[in-house]
């Protein structure tokens, strides 16, 4: 087991490691730690947990179906049967394509393929196969930050968390890599940056919109989004909604008088400065990930002091992460690999 975490700590050395701690805690609604089992579910999550098992063949976690080659530059996006009621499936299936190559040059001459891409093994080494890794997928929503107005109104803006667990996750060596979103990307923000190479390494992945992601509420017609993409009428979807602006229904009407066909959007719109939790919310995904893990894995206790536990992104994402690390009062976290994170130090 210490050679295999020796072998993980130098690869993720070679892309900027920064060594912290390691110990045992979970965390609060404001990413404070107190010592709950692992096993217990977090008191921040909202709602049910959902559950799906992607066999490797017709749809994985990684590509969601699409191969190495539903990916390459030249590959067209994935469409709808219905195009004016598209599944979750085929939504998830939209987003990774869009996320993955919004951050990854997915052309044969950047060495897509070659050097890198889902096709690519742990190891470096290429093959003709489509990198589609089986495995178990599990997303909620975190409790996020609310304000009251207008009545009974409440401004909502809820925190995805999901986890992706491949089939070669090994309990005894367990490790988890953080994957949250950059810019005000969705949930699958990370999965071509973070989430391929911890996927590809065995490990769990922790992803986190942050409390930013697009979260559309669309004014005109008043729905907005739910956590599996699909659409619903912001009172019939209540607490379920990605985002609730904060307007009654009077001043959306008056807005929509004035100015028609407006979407408010979580990152942009939420009045809540998500930037001030995104420490946090990076380390309740990692808690999330233990009560995961502790669920699929039943008997086999999961928790910090047996599990490695890097850190990882780019952009804000990245410095999402590193506001992870100082945060961290208790040592989840044992390397923090990340990509021109975005900071801003106090003088």
């Amino acid at each position: 087991m210490v050679s295999l975490l020796r072998k993980r700590l130098v690869c993720a050395a070679a892309i900027g490691a920064v060594l912290a701690g390691g110990a045992t805690a979970s965390a609060d609604d404001d990413g404070k730690q107190d010592r709950t089992s692992y096993g217990d579910r977090p008191g921040f999550l909202a709602g049910t947990v959902a559950r799906t098992v992607y066999d490797g063949v017709s749809d994985d976690l990684l590509t969601a179906g699409l191969g190495a080659s539903g990916l390459a530059f030249a590959a067209p996006a994935p469409g709808f049967a219905d195009p004016l009621a598209p599944t979750s499936a085929e939504l998830r299936r939209l987003a990774i394509y869009n996320n993955y190559r919004a951050l990854v040059d997915t052309t044969e001459g950047g060495g897509y393929g070659r050097l890198y891409g889902p096709n690519v093994d742990a190891d470096g080494a290429a093959s003709e196969s489509e990198g589609l890794i089986a495995g178990v997928e599990a997303i909620a929503f975190a409790k996020g930050r609310a304000r009251r107005s207008h009545g009974d109104h409440k401004l909502l803006r809820n925190v995805t968390m999901m986890v992706q667990i491949p089939e070669s996750f090994d309990p005894d060596h367990a490790c988890i890599i953080t994957a949250p979103s950059s810019g005000s990307r969705g949930v699958y923000g990370a999965i071509g940056t973070a989430g391929e190479w911890g996927l590809k390494n065995g490990c769990a992945v922790a992803y986190t919109d942050k409390g930013t992601g697009t979260g559309a509420h669309n004014l005109a017609r008043d729905t907005v989004g739910l956590i599996d993409g699909t659409r619903a009428a912001a009172d019939d979807a209540g607490a379920a909604s990605t985002f609730t602006a904060r307007l009654s229904d009077r001043r959306r009407e008056r807005f929509n008088q004035e100015f028609p066909n407006r979407f408010a959007y979580k990152h942009a719109h939420s009045e809540l400065n998500p930037e001030q939790d995104w420490g946090g919310d990076v380390l309740r995904s990692i808690q999330f990930a233990f009560y995961i893990l502790n669920q699929e894995f039943r008997g086999q206790e999961i928790t910090p002091r047996r599990t490695l536990v890097i850190a990882s992104s780019v952009s804000n994402g990245g410095g999402a992460s590193v506001l992870a690390a100082e945060q961290d009062k208790r040592g989840w976290i044992d390397a923090v690999v990340v990509s021109e994170p975005n900071v801003n130090p106090v003088f």
